[in-house]
């Protein structure tokens, strides 16, 4: 299985719409209302010229498998990603995570040192794939957080 990790490009907004509407992925997020296409396309726009972001497509081959973003503050890096719906179980979650700690130094983010996912506590697949990548789990209020140092 030949993985990599692509930089997100204007023509990727139509995947990453449908990528984020997709109702497994909307009742995991902290914002579960689905997203209208305008506010999407606008979000796009901004997040592709925002230095501050790093967003990739993993891809088998040519194939794209889903998505990871990286908003760096600092030091931190907070992680946002999803796996398409025809390839959740298999096991792309830890492997896109393992991709990203490569892709950071390929892409010479140099002041991030500490990856930060944050997870709802129902969402067990996603816990699963931090976890077995080595982050460390603290338990929140309201939620999961994974914390990596690079």
């Amino acid at each position: 299985m030949c993985l990599s990790l692509r930089k997100v490009n204007s023509a990727d907004v139509d995947l990453l719409y449908e990528w984020a509407n997709d109702s497994e992925v909307r009742k995991n997020a902290f914002h579960t209302e689905s997203i209208p296409y305008e506010n999407h396309v606008r979000w796009f726009t901004k997040m592709l010229e925002d230095s501050s972001v790093y967003q990739y497509i993993l891809c088998q081959g040519e194939l794209p498998i889903g998505q990871i973003r990286l908003n760096v503050e600092g030091s931190e890096a907070l992680i946002d990603y999803s796996i398409s719906a025809e390839h959740r179980g298999e096991g792309f979650g830890s492997k896109l995570l393992e991709l990203v700690r490569e892709q950071i130094v390929a892409d010479k983010i140099s002041d991030v040192i500490k990856l930060i996912g944050q997870v709802k506590y129902e969402n067990q697949a996603s816990a699963r794939a931090f976890e077995k990548c080595g982050f460390t789990k603290r338990e929140m209020t309201d939620y999961l957080q994974y914390e990596f140092c690079l």
